[in-house]
């Protein structure tokens, strides 16, 4: 059984991934951060996660908060917050690569499923979300949010009650891969929309092997690519 990460190891995990944000964008004094629902849903966890996150890093100095106008870095002493950034955790055990290898293995081992069960409503709307993550990757905006949303319509869409048991695995694959390119908050590769285009085509022509194709080339790119 998955268990789900703790409260405080959420918190633990957003602070860091908004650490390793701020220094490795090389954000300056003055800098404005994302919102605190952008942060929620680019770092999958509530929006009380983010605020105890961002409360650690008021109290480091990094970050001010200003009532109605945002969040902005702070000018504070990168020499002394640098050596913070070093991940050597991995929450619960488990390693972004045992990670990646498990949620590959999940879905792959699902998309014929996926191929033969999902319905035209399902498929349309999988074509909204990668809409909105087009149009999220234009304004610059992070695009995480919807490709958990992508991802975990496929699990649903095989109406399969295990299999949708291990939706929280997708999750925590996406947490554990920002906290260690945390870029991804503000950098999309447009590359994904397309990829998704390919798996919806073949989707709709219940193609399970052009599907399982499809998602093998977005898997392998998303997980592996440097």
């Amino acid at each position: 059984m998955l268990e789900p990460l703790s409260r405080d190891t959420l918190t633990k995990q957003a602070t860091e991934t908004l650490r390793r944000f701020i220094l490795t964008e090389d954000l300056k004094s003055g800098d404005q951060l994302p919102s605190e629902r952008e942060l929620s849903e680019s770092l999958s966890v509530s929006r009380n996660i983010v605020r105890e996150a961002l409360s650690v890093l008021v109290a480091e100095g990094l970050i001010v908060k200003q009532p109605g106008r945002g969040i902005f870095v702070t000018d504070f002493e990168r020499d002394q917050i640098a050596p913070q950034i070093a991940v050597s955790v991995d929450y619960n055990g488990r390693s972004p690569a045992a990670l990646s290898e498990a949620r590959a293995a999940v879905e792959l081992g699902a998309i014929t499923l996926v191929a033969r069960r999902i319905t035209d409503e399902e498929l349309d709307r999988l074509e909204a979300i990668n809409r909105s993550l087009e149009e999220n990757i234009h304004l610059h905006r992070s695009t995480i949010k919807d490709d958990v949303e992508f991802h975990t319509l496929l699990l649903q869409s095989t109406r399969n009650p295990v299999l949708v048991e291990l939706i929280p695995l997708l999750l925590e694959h996406f947490r554990l891969s920002v906290l260690y390119r945390p870029s991804v908050i503000f950098h999309n590769p447009e590359r994904i929309v397309a990829e998704h285009r390919k798996i919806i085509a073949a989707l709709r022509a219940h193609d399970a092997t052009g599907a399982r194709q499809a998602l093998i080339d977005h898997l392998y790119l998303q997980d592996f690519e440097v």
